[in-house]
């Protein structure tokens, strides 16, 4: 559990390049985030800087990150995980470009709000000052920060620290405590460096979870497992650390050269990557131009950056803010799951112009034909979960989804889709196949299968007067997906259950019976079975006997084959057909035959056959453990007691 209602914030510094944000967090914190020589040198920041500032109970964590238009993907790798925001404007310049484009991706990422440093008080007039202050409020009124409280400060003279300092805290006790529970430890990877003596180091901003030293954990795209050495938090060694706070991991069994920027850190799970994403897409009013299916751009998720081209879209082209559901196909695997933020900017020229949420990260890619209906997919918003999950399991149709797959797929640990799914089950939506792992599929899927079913079983078997059934894998292969053969028993069984069929030695019979039959298929049943008792061993083949019965021929086939499947006749070498009761007065007679073995002649001259029919049913009386064959004789095999 988290220690208190906020425990830990992190703040992400935002703004033009020059503006102050460095000298600010440095004024705030006492770290200086220039860390790399050349930052040092230049006077400017070129990469992610952390520092910390703690109050009571309550730890603010402090990403600063680089504010040259070059740089804005290194800006969005660290202002992945923030809270909020700490937009940065100096008094003297007032907003600029990358004011508005790093507002825009602060936005796009789904931060709710946060505050403005005015810095540089030093450097202008009271009225340049409450000028400035006017224009940040303007800017702000059309974006989820209107009303962000503005702060005038000099980090030079002190002025203005102590009340930015309490706004800092006064915002960061507002926000929502990150998911611990219910959500694998999950981490986003920003920096990564050895240490000698210590080996590889990531660090990032963890957003769910929790984790411990001693852990298995998983690297992310590649699948590589690493097991946590040591973990620290600002400088501080940790036994356990939690979502919320800026975590370095130290991993043991892996190669710093293994990973890199953009990686993700999970404990194991059924977590599985992704080439091609379902996104929530607006289109920002400065976009330069339309967007349109086949447009190269660059995804940004988390701390990581990768090609796509967009391959579906709702409406097209999307014009500049609009808002449309899209596909994206990624150039190299991603691990997205519902709910993470993503921003898109032009490779050429390089600008932020579009942003959005994943839906899925596992749907297929959306036939053209229906590019309308993916703006009719659910949210992804936790109380919306219920709809969400009954979607995927009407979507995967007979296949059925397993829970791992359920929990792999949102992103979460087993217990936490028990909820969302008992509501469904409890109102019938969905049925549990007891299948293991259990497998879930829609009742109203179940339902338009039995119909299907009876259906297909009235029209298999309506042009046969008599039939035994159609074998079950058969029947099913009609009937099911390719990928739902594996349940093939369990489908069954359930429509066995449902009173749409039996199930009956491996064939498909209408419910209520064992065989299909009709009042007329009946009757020449009785007349072929009766004809094939009282002719013995000189009964006919079936064309004969339809002659003699004056039937159609295909029909007594069938009725024949039937009384074969019910054991009614037997067939012998493949073409003699004997009535049962016929064989089993045979049986009857050789267990009293008052000799141990026998000779095939004996057997001829003692039941009055033929050689051509003497064989086949010694042959039969072997395979029923009556005789057993012993050279050129037969011994007989008789009932002990």
């Amino acid at each position: 559990m988290y220690h208190d209602p906020v425990g830990h914030v992190v703040w992400g510094t935002a703004g033009h390049i020059d503006h102050g944000k460095t000298t600010l967090v440095k004024a705030l914190t006492g770290t200086d985030c220039d860390r790399l020589p050349e930052e040092r040198e230049r006077g400017i920041t070129i990469d992610l800087g952390f520092a910390q500032l703690t109050e009571e109970d309550l730890q603010l964590h402090f990403v600063d990150v680089p504010g040259h238009e070059r740089l804005v993907h290194t800006m969005i790798a660290g202002a992945s995980g923030i809270d909020l925001a700490l937009l940065v404007v100096a008094a003297d310049e007032g907003v600029m470009p990358q004011t508005r484009e790093h507002l825009e991706v602060i936005r796009l990422m789904g931060v709710p709000g946060g505050a403005v440093a005015l810095t540089k008080l030093d450097l202008v007039d009271e009225d340049l000052a409450d000028l400035a202050v006017e224009e940040i409020r303007d800017f702000l009124q059309p974006t989820p920060f209107a009303g962000a409280p503005v702060i005038a400060v000099s980090a030079q003279t002190g002025a203005g620290l102590g009340e930015l300092r309490r706004v800092l805290f006064e915002q960061a006790r507002q926000v929502r405590p990150r998911q611990i529970e219910g959500r694998p430890f999950r981490e986003p990877v920003d920096r990564v460096f050895s240490l000698t003596g210590a080996g590889t180091v990531v660090t990032g901003t963890s957003l769910w979870g929790a984790l411990e030293v001693g852990s298995e954990v998983v690297v992310h795209p590649r699948g590589t497992t690493a097991r946590v050495r040591r973990l620290h938090v600002h400088g501080v060694e940790r036994q356990r650390v939690e979502a919320g706070e800026r975590v370095a991991l130290n991993l043991a069994n892996i190669p710093r050269e293994n990973l890199r920027r953009g990686d993700q850190i999970l404990t194991a799970g059924p977590w599985e990557t992704t080439r091609l994403v379902t996104v929530k897409l607006e289109l920002l009013d400065s976009a330069p131009g339309p967007l349109n299916e086949g447009d190269e751009v660059e995804v940004h998720a988390l701390a990581a950056r990768v090609p796509a081209r967009v391959v579906r879209l709702a409406k097209r082209p999307l014009s500049p803010g609009d808002r449309a559901t899209a596909q994206l196909s990624l150039r190299e695997p991603m691990l997205l799951f519902p709910g993470d933020r993503l921003v898109l900017r032009r490779p050429a020229p390089v600008n932020t112009f579009a942003g959005g949420q994943v839906l899925d990260a596992r749907l297929p890619r959306w036939r053209r034909r229906d590019s309308a209906d993916l703006d009719r997919l659910p949210e992804v918003h936790r109380s919306g979960w219920p709809e969400l999950l009954l979607s995927w399991v009407e979507r995967a149709g007979l296949d059925a989804m397993t829970l791992p797959a359920i929990e792999g797929r949102l992103g979460v640990l087993p217990a936490t889709v028990e909820a969302p799914l008992g509501r469904l089950l409890e109102k019938g939506a969905i049925v549990a196949l007891p299948t293991q792992p259990r497998r879930l599929v829609s009742s109203a899927r179940l339902e338009r299968l039995a119909q299907e079913a009876a259906e297909e079983l009235k029209r298999r078997l309506a042009s046969e007067e008599v039939s035994a059934g159609i074998p079950t894998r058969d029947f099913a292969a009609g009937l099911l997906p390719r990928r739902a053969q594996p349940l093939v028993d369990v489908y069954l069984e359930e429509l066995r259950g449902r009173g749409v069929l039996e199930l009956t030695e491996g064939r498909v019979v209408p419910a209520g019976s064992d065989r299909h039959m009709t009042a007329a298929g009946e009757e020449l049943a009785r007349r072929v079975e009766t004809l094939y008792r009282e002719e013995g061993f000189t009964a006919p083949s079936p064309g004969e006997a339809a002659q003699r019965l004056q039937a159609k021929p295909v029909t007594v086939e069938g009725i024949c084959r039937f009384l074969v499947q019910r054991r009614r006749l037997v067939r012998l070498d493949g073409k003699y057909l004997i009535h049962h009761a016929v064989l089993d007065e045979i049986v009857r007679r050789v267990r009293e035959w008052e000799v141990d073995d026998f000779a095939v002649g004996d057997f001829k001259e003692r039941f009055g056959l033929t050689r051509k029919l003497a064989i086949p049913i010694l042959e039969w009386l072997d395979s029923e453990r009556v005789t057993v064959r012993q050279g050129d004789r037969r011994k007989i095999l008789r009932r002990k007691g």
